[in-house]
């Protein structure tokens, strides 16, 4: 009888052996336990010669593989295996990339995650240290001339900033003297990286790991870290890499294996064949760089058909000549005995020895094998669940089902097994979205944030806790309790409940403080003092204090005898729970989200989560651990009394909410906008009333001390009004719509609030309109508009100092054209190179230049007399002063040109087109007029007037043909460029407009502005200056730098051109499906997409009607804002 029922049962519980017939990027970092090594037994040692040829010979021939085949056939699975493979035997680090999102800079991409695949588990079986710490470890081994007494000073020492970073100079500099670094002259600035994480300080690795992105820090991040250089310079990222990979041979003796996978999502986009050309360009130089360097490109037969074809001859040759390995998709009888056999074992094992399986064939049948011979591993996995469920699926009767057809289908549901047909069809009939897809690429591409304060992010574990239990069906409840104990020591009580019947209290602190200086030391004392007779954890990103006799190691010690527990949360689990939070908050509304949320367990694979939330008593199996390890069984935490009393003070409220500080037992409300960043954006739901009148919902308030930037309302559901947090803009927007659409009212509807906040405003206007702010008619239009509205106007107009600029023009306000900015000999060397090139290339457009050998030579000596004047000059660089130098004959210029114009003739063409250049164009070059300064358009320092807000607009009319425009403008950027480099800051502190953007970046031309403009997309935002292009012509748009800007307002959009390349831009990645929303539009209807999310709104609109002012009129009014002592102009007829 026993047997029978184990003969019933076991089938039933068999078919959860094949549920996971897909492997994901999760899966990647930890061994699969049901691998079956004569699966693609070909590529595997393939790999493996590569590897080891790579690390006995320092080299190979090939080392770029090919794997390509049918979907199913295991592509990820093999790559899963072979980085598993690599690092048990310790041969390699393994990096990992999906080819799923847009990029723009695939060597800066795989950058970004060859450091994420490093901050893995190295273990794949045990977890354990990260494959970064790992090698640091090993680095400070290898290097055994260094003395340990500096090593112990460098990991446990109180050190100031500055003394430690003298200690890391010093390391480093012995280290790369080393007899074992002789040849190989390692990155100075990657050593003293890894020497920066030898003191396991979370606030330092978190800048280390910006730095390995390769990202430039922030003054005040730097001071942490300031034996590191700045990160700066083309290719960076290309050094970074090879400077890993260097030492990753040098000190552990291992090949650094980077992979490529899901290439055929480049598809998605309208150019593949190009982007395929550059990744493998890039990854080519990943391969000449360094030496022990493997590379795995995986992707779908059919798509590498189709990109083959228009790949350079040489591309080919490097990426075929190891042979590309074709991975079939079919597997044979004998696989599929050893893929079911395998599975059904370590299912088995999974019991606890409760199931024996034995021999496959009793569940399957003999002859079943030779029935899967033939099918890919993935519906070879589908067709076994599948035979296995129908021999469980019990046999009701028709009319039964119909009778009891929703209780037997939640019951069946509820325990695993079979659903009615009726009860599928109804499902079938709700939208069904793939959640996963949509998953795979936002956590491999969102960079979470995280944040510098310990409360902030203490609070990311607080809304991820119930979270994590709503994974679990029920079988889980928690309520949570904020405690207030000091500043710098978060803590929270957690309430956990099991359906089992465990009922038991925590206390969790959030101990981040270093241990070097006494930090760490005091957060455990008062540790010690709120303990009480709780169960307590002690929550840190680094590691804890060593079992040492200093006074650190011996608190610690007191809080373990206590019956304290310790919990390590690295950095990569922290940015887990951000990354997941985020993204639930942007689905949790979408239909069937709740249900695929908990399916997938997203947070259920923290090992803090598994471990607070005692998740290993369930009683069902753990997903894979966020790490990489495998789930190990824990003690028995000790049971709290039920009534025990909290120390918490406070009043408890439903929801878990302590009065004083509220603390949701949800995500924050922050978390759960649906549309922005998790910083940057917010939704305000007042209750709106359908009978108010269009005219009055201006409802923004200028002290509104949280800044928010009312965009106007949500065309769904109850029309609920959408704001902005300001910080958003220093990501950069982009406000896109065809003539008439109302992008114009837009984009000024957010200028002017962020001007009424304190917030200086420059406004690049190219036909005349945005002068419509200096002129005082257009203030006083609309004088019998209703009251509210027109006290906003008037507060606007009291509140802002309006300049305008006329360069061209010398009978209006010029600015004065410089080829180089004033200052630039304070920058840095590499600074002034860039702004010279970049001063060269707009030259060059003027003159005219091409791609000829004379032209390139001509380009260089300007380029290099440029950055000669910039290093000489105290002052703006001029043309003339240009000419100057080149028919001087210059010794510093002759001789750093001799190769290129040995005769000197190159200078002397060079004088003469320049010199007929300043004639033909006197007005832009002698026009005179005020410096070009970022300060005075700014109205910063001795420009401000008190108590009002510069807006600067500057008129480019006068300037002529489009040529000249785009080199001032190109002269405009350099300049911003320079205020950037000079004022870091991470607050919001000015916006620049840019209307009609589409002649600075076309999609189909160079122009001089386009090189600095994208520079500067990159930069300002460390600086706090946020840009805003405008245009009505988004077909004309170049869209490759649109990964830097952050919100797009995409308005009515009718052209068939524009319409495709905005399908192109956003709807893979957002779902936008531009053909069938922007022409219906009407006008001041846009959809505002962030970051992959979409939301269609009715704007906001501007307090001032953009209209055209006449030329003469624009003169005029620059003329009054000439000069401090000038009044402000009388809009509203007051002074």
């Amino acid at each position: 009888m026993q047997q029978r029922a184990q003969d019933a049962i076991a089938p039933d519980g068999l078919s959860d052996a094949f549920e996971h017939s897909i492997t994901w990027e999760d899966d990647i970092w930890r061994a699969d336990p049901v691998d079956v090594d004569g699966v693609h037994a070909k590529a595997r040692r393939k790999f493996e010669d590569v590897v080891t040829s790579v690390r006995e010979q320092g080299t190979a021939q090939a080392r770029i593989l090919l794997f390509h085949g049918q979907s199913g056939a295991g592509k990820t699975h093999l790559i899963r295996a072979l980085r598993t493979g690599a690092h048990r035997n310790r041969t390699a680090y393994f990096g990992y990339a999906q080819m799923t999102p847009d990029i723009s800079s695939y060597a800066d991409y795989f950058l970004r995650r060859l450091i994420h695949s490093l901050e893995k588990p190295y273990d794949p079986d045990n977890g354990g240290e990260s494959g970064l710490q790992r090698l640091t470890d090993r680095l400070m081994a290898h290097c055994r001339d260094l003395s340990p007494k500096d090593l112990a000073t460098l990991r446990d020492a109180a050190l100031g900033n500055d003394e430690l970073a003298r200690l890391v100079l010093r390391l480093a500099d012995e280290i790369v003297a080393e007899p074992g670094f002789a040849e190989s002259e390692p990155d100075v600035n990657i050593v003293r990286a890894l020497l920066y994480l030898q003191r396991r300080d979370p606030r330092i690795d978190q800048r280390i790991r910006q730095y390995l992105y390769g990202r430039p820090l922030t003054a005040l991040a730097h001071e942490a870290v300031a034996a590191l250089d700045p990160n700066d310079g083309e290719g960076r990222a290309f050094e970074i890499i090879a400077a890993l990979g260097q030492l990753m041979w040098v000190v552990d003796g291992a090949a650094m294996v980077f992979c490529i996978d899901q290439v055929e999502d480049l598809v998605n986009f309208s150019d593949p064949e190009v982007r395929f050309q550059k990744a493998v360009g890039d990854l080519m130089q990943i391969t000449n760089r360094v030496s022990s360097a493997v590379i795995i490109i995986s992707c779908l037969d059919d798509f590498y058909d189709r990109v083959r074809e228009p790949l350079a001859q040489s591309f080919r040759d490097r990426i075929e000549k190891s042979g590309p390995v074709p991975l079939y998709e079919s597997r044979t009888a004998d696989e599929a005995r050893q893929i079911i056999a395998k599975r059904l074992e370590h299912y088995a094992d999974g019991t606890g020895g409760e199931l024996s399986v034995g021999d496959p064939s009793a569940y399957f049948g003999p002859s079943f094998f030779e029935e899967f011979a033939g099918l890919s591993t993935r519906r070879l996995l589908e067709h076994a669940q599948s035979r296995l469920q129908t021999m469980t699926t019990p046999a009701i009767e028709d009319d039964e089902l119909e009778g009891a057809g929703g209780f037997i289908s939640e019951l069946a549901k509820a325990l695993g097994g079979w659903v009615s047909p009726a009860a599928e069809t109804v499902t079938s009939l709700a939208p069904t979205i793939n959640y996963r897809e949509i998953w795979e690429p936002f956590h491999s591409q969102f960079e979470a944030e995280m944040p510098s304060d310990d409360n902030e992010l203490m609070d990311n574990l607080v809304g991820a806790l119930p979270l994590a239990a709503q994974e679990w069906d029920g079988a889980v409840s928690v309520r949570i309790e904020r405690v207030e104990i000091a500043d710098d020591l978060p803590v929270f009580d957690l309430f956990l409940k099991h359906t089992s019947g465990l009922d038991q209290t925590s206390r969790i602190f959030l101990c981040n403080r270093p241990t070097q200086g006494g930090g760490l030391k005091r957060q455990l004392e008062k540790v010690l003092n709120a303990m009480g007779s709780r169960q307590c954890f002690i929550l840190r990103a680094s590691d804890f204090p060593p079992n040492k006799k200093n006074q650190t190691a011996q608190a610690f010690r007191k809080f373990r005898d206590a019956g304290g527990r310790s919990l390590l949360v690295p950095i990569p689990e922290w940015e887990r729970m951000i990354t997941v939070l985020e993204f639930y908050g942007r689905h949790r509304n979408d239909p069937g989200f709740d249900r695929w949320f908990a399916n997938a367990k997203l947070l259920s694979n923290v090992i803090a989560i598994i471990q607070l939330l005692r998740l290993d008593l369930l009683g069902r199996p753990l997903p894979a651990q966020a790490d990489g390890s495998r789930p190990r069984p824990k003690p028995q935490l000790r049971t709290v009394p039920a009534g025990e009393e909290s120390d918490a003070d406070g009043e408890i409220l439903d929801g878990g909410i302590l009065t004083g500080k509220p603390v949701p037992a949800e995500p924050l409300p922050a978390l759960m906008a649906p549309w922005g960043a998790v910083e940057d954006a917010e939704i305000s739901d007042p209750d709106p009333d359908p009978l108010e009148d269009e005219e009055t919902d201006w409802k923004f308030d200028p002290d509104d001390p949280e800044g928010g930037l009312d965009v106007g309302r949500e065309l769904s559901g109850q029309g609920r009004q959408i704001l902005l947090k300001r910080s958003i803009m220093k990501r950069h927007s982009a406000v896109l719509g065809g003539s008439g659409s109302g992008k114009t009212t837009l984009a000024l509807c957010l200028i002017e609030q962020l001007l009424l906040q304190g917030i200086p405003a420059i406004l690049i206007d190219r036909k005349g309109d945005l002068c419509s702010y200096a002129n005082p008619d257009v203030w006083r239009t609309h004088l019998d508009e209703i009251a509210e509205r027109h006290s906003m106007r008037e507060k606007l107009a009291d509140a802002i100092d309006v300049a305008v600029y006329t360069p061209g023009r010398a009978s209006g306000r010029p600015i004065s054209i410089t080829l180089l900015p004033n200052g630039i000999a304070e920058l840095p060397e590499h600074e002034q190179q860039l702004l010279a090139n970049l001063s060269s290339a707009a030259l060059g457009e003027m003159l005219h230049l091409k791609n000829s050998a004379t032209h390139q030579k001509q380009s260089g000596t300007l380029s290099v007399a440029l950055k000669i004047l910039g290093s000489r000059s105290t002052s703006e660089v001029t043309l003339t002063d240009l000419i100057t130098l080149l028919e001087d004959e210059d010794p510093e210029l002759t001789d750093q040109t001799q190769r290129m114009d040995p005769s000197g003739k190159i200078r002397r063409d060079l004088v003469a087109q320049l010199d007929s250049l300043r004639h033909r164009n006197s007005a832009l070059f002698d026009g005179g007029g005020e410096p070009m300064s970022m300060e005075s358009f700014l109205g910063l320092g001795p420009f401000a007037r008190p108590g009002r807000t510069r807006l600067s607009i500057i008129y480019t009319g006068f300037l002529g043909d489009n040529e000249n425009i785009l080199f001032w403008v190109s002269q405009f950027l350099s300049e911003a460029l320079r205020f950037c480099q000079r004022n870091p800051n991470d607050e919001l502190q000015s916006i620049v407009m840019f209307d009609e953007a589409d002649l600075y970046i076309p999609a189909n031309a160079k122009p001089a502005t386009a090189e600095p403009l994208q520079s500067l997309l990159k930069r300002a935002r460390s600086a706090g200056l946020g840009l805003m292009l405008a245009t009505q012509s988004p077909g004309d748009l170049d869209y490759k730098s649109r990964d830097q800007i952050t919100s797009w307002f995409i308005g009515r959009v009718r052209e068939d051109t524009a319409l495709r390349k905005l399908k192109a831009a956003f709807q893979s990645e957002s779902g936008l499906d531009a053909a069938a929303v922007l022409p219906g539009q009407t006008v001041g209807e846009f959809h505002l997409v962030q970051e992959g999310n979409v939301r269609p709104l009715k704007a906001q609109r501007s307090l001032i009607t953009a209209e055209q002012v006449p030329f003469d009129r624009i003169e005029q009014l620059a003329r009054e804002t000439r000069g401090q002592d000038e009044k402000q102009l009388p809009l509203f007829g007051r002074k």
